[in-house]
């Protein structure tokens, strides 16, 4: 029997129930592509590719290659669990693919770090193909208030050489909070009818290298 899983936003996690000493890889590759496909963003994989052979063994490791339609390849990190066939697996970014809940941590606590608030960001998939020239825009949900104004969303750029930069979207400014005046009455806000101007903070924005996979020795 074999059951598929999404383990959190990184990982997936395969069950293998078998008699052999060794893993099916023919069905390991297949479970692998369908899930990233099912968790990517218009994602098409032309196919997956794992050692053929691999003894089942607790917190052993290998490593698959993914592979699409344009060619690009990108790692596949798959760990034993146990030496019953339970696998999980994890998608690296690198400059063929994007993976998105990876992004949404970087984001998150780089904007921790910048104004001491944590803010949450949804880029709504787990995986995007990278591509040069690319922008999207990732989720602030909740309020998203900071001293500098409203963070509508963040701006996420693949830039020439295939890194990725962001930078936060801000909506208007928050009012200060009233001061009192010399004669120490209660300063008062007016009110208007015009719409908060649209702008982007770069000062809080860093580029962040999508990271390229290094071959093991």
């Amino acid at each position: 029997m074999v059951a598929m899983v999404r383990l959190g936003a990184l990982v997936g996690l395969i069950f293998l129930s078998s008699c052999s000493q060794y893993l099916n890889m023919s069905r390991i590759e297949a479970d692998i592509q369908d899930d990233i496909e099912r968790q990517g963003r218009r994602l098409t994989l032309k196919d997956v590719i794992c050692p053929n052979r691999v003894v089942k063994q607790a917190e052993a490791y290998f490593r698959c290659v993914g592979e699409l339609p344009d060619g690009g390849q990108f790692t596949i990190n798959v760990t034993q669990q146990d030496d019953q066939g339970t696998l999980d697996w994890d998608v690296p970014s690198s400059k063929v693919l994007i993976n998105l809940a990876s992004l949404e941590e970087k984001i998150q606590a780089e904007i921790r770090d910048a104004v001491g608030k944590s803010l949450a960001v949804d880029c709504r998939d787990t995986y995007r193909v990278n591509q040069r020239g690319d922008s999207f825009e990732c989720d602030v949900v909740g309020a998203g208030i900071v001293a500098a104004g409203r963070v509508e969303s963040v701006l996420v750029k693949v830039n020439g050489q295939s890194n990725l930069e962001w930078q936060e979207v801000l909506i208007g400014a928050v009012p200060a909070a009233p001061q009192a005046a010399a004669s120490g009455a209660a300063a008062s806000a007016e009110a208007t009818d015009e719409k908060p101007d649209v702008a982007t903070a770069a000062a809080n924005s860093t580029p962040a290298a999508a990271e390229e996979d290094e071959d093991e020795d």
